[in-house]
């Protein structure tokens, strides 16, 4: 039995037919067509093909972008005439800008510094910006031929990764486009000539008064196809979502992401951080012990020999810690406890200066779980090493990061102790409903410990707890929140 639509879809497919041509010719929404052919198919009595294209387009931004300039062409533009000029003198300046006078708010600018310096129109130097060129970018050439029209086939491998970069940015699109072609079979001819009366599919009252449905066929209803099931659409977790928003906002401002392993030998967790194997300072950083494999082995062994030295006798004008330093001890297997390894591990490489490095990664701690501590939890590390920075700077650093990337409204300074830094600093940051709590520690790396990874230049470290600023950001009141398995607090 043949319902009405689809005797018209067959009769109007004896040749091969798009599907929205179908629909024109019927007179219905292309759904309804596509409904039809899908019940004709499975009957054997239609088939159909795909046609695939690709093509692409400029999202909303991106035509907003193609007609007021990338913003790190604008910021190329504003070194021009001076070549030259400080990072923050000058972030200060086009933030009092029109959009018309080439302007960035501040949020531009961190995405303008990242490009220009990723596209080769600026070079960053300590504490300033220096311009390399003016000529339109791959990002710029590819935006204006967007902008024209074209489909990817057209575009060179080179384009095609300039295309990927400008998704990443959501400035492009990539558009699929089908095109669904039907065609009646010889068994769905037939069955169109052999069909004989009608088939009702919506009783009406019309139909009742002239009582017209008799005699007539009524079309089968599937009463649960009735009911739609609401979609549970899937959406990014929001606290892995503001990771990628951390690292995003370092990168632009101008750090090179770092990684290291989760599983360290204490050498690199304590003892490369000049933290005495018998000092009570050890006992600040209290960690998990791997059970099996107990101990790693210590490659480098002429860097183990200076910071047996540092440890014993002193390095740097330093008298050590004045004991016998044990390799044994320091070859033990632990799950990191801070991602300050990640830092000493880049240092130990020979990097020269000026360098801004740093790490977001789980570390972990033996500690009583309540709403602000948890067994493991993410940290977000950064060291700065340069002749130039001071511990004043520092502060600046962590002062901008609380407030414009975790969005705290309080935060303050304390003095602290460190083994590996001096001076040190604690952060901390008002947490709305519960009061203040400490998110991080920072200051300058001990010459002690420089010396024996073969550094002799200032360097600024900090280490953040991620998780209890994200509590600020996401509105929580309970860090185990964070990692919950409520779908409904997950979907809000």
């Amino acid at each position: 039995m043949l319902k009405d639509l689809e005797k018209s879809v067959l009769s109007k497919a004896q040749e091969k037919r798009e599907a929205n041509e179908l629909a024109k010719l019927c007179g219905v929404p292309l759904s309804s067509v596509m409904s039809a052919v899908e019940s004709l198919r499975e009957k054997g009595f239609a088939a159909s093909e795909v046609h695939a294209s690709l093509e692409y387009a400029l999202t909303e931004e991106g035509m907003e972008m193609l007609a007021r300039t990338l913003p790190e062409q604008r910021l190329a533009r504003a070194l021009e005439k001076t070549q030259t000029a400080a990072i923050q003198e000058l972030k200060e300046s086009l933030a009092s800008k029109t959009l018309v006078e080439g302007g960035l708010s501040p949020e531009e600018f961190g995405i303008a510094l990242q490009w220009a310096k990723a596209l080769g129109l600026v070079e960053i130097r300590p504490g300033k910006l220096v311009l390399l060129s003016l000529s339109p970018t791959s990002h710029d050439l590819l935006l204006e031929k967007i902008g024209q029209g074209t489909s990817e086939p057209k575009l060179s491998e080179a384009e095609k990764k300039t295309l990927s970069e400008l998704e990443k940015r959501t400035l492009a699109k990539r558009i699929v486009s089908k095109k669904v072609f039907v065609q009646a079979t010889p068994s769905g001819l037939n069955a169109l000539k052999e069909e004989r009366g009608e088939v009702i599919t919506q009783l009406t009252p019309q139909m009742l008064k002239a009582r017209a449905w008799e005699g007539k066929k009524f079309v089968p209803y599937d009463v649960p196809a009735l009911f739609s099931v609401p979609l549970a659409l899937g959406k990014k977790h929001a606290y892995k979502q503001l990771l990628l928003e951390i690292k995003q906002k370092l990168v632009g401002m101008g750090f090179v992401e770092a990684h290291g392993p989760l599983v360290e030998m204490e050498f690199w967790n304590m003892d490369a951080l000049f933290m005495a194997q018998d000092h009570p300072a050890r006992e600040i950083h209290d960690v998990f012990q791997v059970e099996d494999p107990a101990r790693g082995e210590i490659l480098e062994k002429k860097l183990l020999e200076q910071v047996r030295i540092a440890h014993e006798k002193g390095l740097a004008g330093s008298k050590g810690w004045r004991y016998r330093w044990d390799a044994e001890v320091s070859a033990r297997l632990v799950l990191r406890s801070h991602t300050t390894p990640v830092s000493a591990r880049s240092l130990a490489k020979g990097i020269k200066p000026p360098q801004r490095i740093f790490c977001v990664g789980r570390v972990f701690r033996p500690d009583e779980i309540d709403w602000k501590h948890f067994i493991e939890f993410n940290q977000c590390e950064g060291i700065v090493m340069d002749e130039s920075m001071s511990f004043r700077e520092l502060l600046g650093y962590l002062k901008e990061f609380a407030l414009e990337v975790f969005g705290a409204k309080e935060v303050r300074f304390a003095p602290s102790y460190f083994p590996f830094t001096e001076p040190s600093v604690e952060l901390m940051a008002k947490i709305p409903g519960k009061g203040w709590a400490e998110v991080g520690g920072a200051g300058m790396f001990r010459p002690e410990m420089l010396a024996a990874l073969g550094v002799d230049v200032p360097v600024l470290a900090w280490g953040l707890g991620i998780d209890r600023l994200a509590m600020i950001k996401l509105g929580l009141k309970d860090i185990r929140d964070l990692f919950t398995q409520d779908l409904k607090a997950l979907r809000a």
